[in-house]
């Protein structure tokens, strides 16, 4: 056996480690090195070496406290099977455009990377593939813009692409692609809170296990952030987002597109959750198609008769789902309540279409003996008795809670916001419309006193449209420059209505710096005339005149610009020689002399 070669300021390591589990791995030495892989092929003994245009690790190496390994170029890391690294110092992956740490044979995976109490780390644009987990163990490091895909759970090493152990990680902008367990995973009794924001999460969970993409469990006294991701294509037995907490859970999910998985959110607990559930795209989650075993847009479950989930859902959209909301035990979400004082529940989901054929076009089911708010949604509908038909409660079984739908909503489509912004001699103007039902098209109108208007261009909208659709349009409004131009969009449904913005403002400035009039060809002849271009900011009359090359001046004349524009032909006397001549132009914020040459 090879000698293990171990640095003495590592020796507090090996208390925790079997004479096997370090035979042949290599430890830094502890002092505050500060190595790059380089330094580790020079130190390493073999462990870590360099052929073929890669970094090869052929055998686990452990980044001592208080040193740090440094990866700033692109370069490719190659691991052999049932190593890793282990991180207990600092690594910080800081690459152009990538650093892949990968298999040297992915039929035999190695073990990934352990970050341990290492809060200095920092992952950016490292494409993990192949391995068994990343996991992370009392560290809350920074991993941003990364790829995480076909990694397995085939030790005991991790379960999942991310494995958290009392992290409180930030991971940002990455994405997670064909993992075959969960993309990021932590113990139902461990506490982790990370902070998962702007991620792709596509077809993970490829065994097809009871797993959803992200898993998780207590969050401890801090909160678990899942904001403004892309939970997609999960496989047919796995959700998007699950937690069973045993401990206390707070956690926030907003703002993310969850579609085409089994179900998308599920919650297991009583009083111990506590969640805010805003503004997500709740679609198609129906991908095994067995409403007895999953299909809701959220699942919520668990509880006693006093110990009740804390649970608001506010501003969803649920569509397309075998289940729009279920509800079992005693868990009590609060899906909408307009009575009391506060107002970051006042409901505003929105329920379309969802059905199975166990109970068709169910969009809340309380299989509870608890009273449910559920005021202030949109159904789909403005008729109570088709609303109620999509409510299963104590109406459909008397043991059954009742679930209080009062002050349903009507969405008219609405504009979320118009603008119109300078750019240039341009004008961009760009809007956002939600609740879109029967639309046909827009007519973008202009003005030059915010009273009057004139129809500009005609804009096809989208039709039928649940979610937020944007718009744009670029004018180039000569005419205007240098005061206020009036926008206003008017609707046009298809059943002849219509529906006006308001009214938004933008000023175009000219650009007086000598580039408001033009002259050409610089050579002419009589045959040839010159043509002028000049931009003008208001109406009014300049002066034009023409000088030889002695400065005697052989021609003057007034010309009527308007305010935007101007192009007309300049006619200098045909008697005069050939050679140089200058043209000057004399009025209101324009003063420029251009040479010509008059050719024979």
């Amino acid at each position: 056996m090879k000698k293990i070669k171990v640095i003495a300021a590592a020796t507090l390591l090996l208390s925790f480690l079997s004479a096997s589990s370090v035979a042949n791995n290599y430890f830094t030495p502890g002092t505050g090195v500060k190595w790059t892989l380089d330094n580790l092929v020079s130190n390493s003994g073999g462990d870590v070496t360099f052929s073929g245009g890669a970094y090869n690790v052929n055998d686990t190496i452990f980044i001592s406290f208080r040193d740090t390994l440094t990866i700033t170029s692109d370069v490719t890391v190659k691991f052999a099977a049932n190593t890793y690294f282990d991180i207990n110092g600092t690594l910080l992956i800081n690459p152009p455009n990538a650093v892949t740490f990968t298999a040297q044979n992915i039929a035999n995976p190695y073990l990934g990377m352990r970050i341990d109490s290492s809060n200095t780390t920092v992952l950016r644009k490292l494409i993990f593939e192949y391995a068994n987990s990343l996991r992370l163990f009392d560290c809350s490091p920074l991993i941003e813009d990364c790829i995480f895909r076909y990694n397995s759970p085939l030790t005991s090493f991790g379960n999942a692409a991310i494995s958290v152990f009392r992290s409180n990680a930030i991971i940002r902008n990455c994405k997670f692609i064909g993992n075959q367990r969960a993309a990021i995973q932590g113990g139902a009794n461990i506490a982790n809170a990370p902070l998962i924001t702007g991620c792709l999460f596509v077809g993970n969970n490829t065994l097809n296990q009871n797993v959803p993409q992200i898993n998780l469990g207590t969050s401890g006294t801090d909160t678990v952030k899942i904001l403004n991701n892309q939970l997609l294509r999960a496989s047919t037995n796995s959700g998007a987002i699950g937690f069973l907490p045993l401990g206390n859970l707070q956690a926030v999910i907003s703002g993310n597109i969850i579609k085409y998985n089994r179900y998308g959110i599920t919650l297991n607990g009583g009083s111990n959750i506590n969640t805010l559930i805003s503004y997500n795209q709740i679609d198609s989650n129906n991908t095994q198609g067995d409403p007895f075993l999953g299909g809701s847009g959220i699942a919520f479950a668990g509880g006693t008769a006093t110990s009740q989930q804390n649970s608001i859902v506010t501003g969803n959209i649920f569509t397309g789902n075998l289940w729009g909301i279920t509800i079992q035990n005693r868990s009590r979400p609060n899906l909408g309540n307009i009575t009391n004082a506060d107002t970051s529940d006042n409901g505003k989901n929105r329920f379309i279409n969802n059905t199975n054929n166990s109970t068709p076009n169910t969009d809340v089911y309380n299989n509870s003996p608890d009273a449910i708010f559920a005021q202030n949604n949109y159904w789909n509908t403005n008729d109570p008795a088709v609303i109620e038909s999509k409510i299963f409660h104590t109406p459909d079984q008397s043991s059954l809670g009742l679930v209080n739908y009062s002050g349903y909503i009507s969405l008219p489509m609405d504009f979320v916001f118009f603008n119109a912004t300078a750019a240039g001699t341009a004008v961009y103007l760009n809007w956002q419309t939600i609740y879109e039902t029967g639309t046909s098209y827009f007519i973008l109108e202009r003005s030059k006193d915010g009273i009057s208007f004139d129809s500009l261009a005609k804009i096809t909208a989208a039709g039928n449209s649940f979610y937020t659709r944007d718009y744009s349009f670029t004018d180039a409004p000569a005419i205007y420059f240098n005061k206020p131009i009036y926008y206003r969009l008017k609707l046009i449904n298809s059943n002849g209505t219509s529906k006006y913005s308001v009214i938004v403002s933008v000023v175009v400035q000219l650009d007086t710096r000598g580039k408001q009039v033009r002259l050409y060809p610089s050579l002419f002849t009589n045959a040839v005339p010159l043509t002028a271009v000049i931009l003008s900011d208001r109406e009014q009359n300049i002066r034009i005149r023409a000088f030889d090359i002695s400065g005697k001046m052989v021609m003057q004349q007034s010309q009527p610009l308007a305010g935007a524009t101007n192009q007309f032909n300049l006619l200098l006397p045909a008697y005069l020689p050939a050679g140089w001549y200058y043209i000057q132009f004399t009025g209101e914020g324009i003063d420029k002399t251009i040479p010509v040459h008059k050719g024979l």
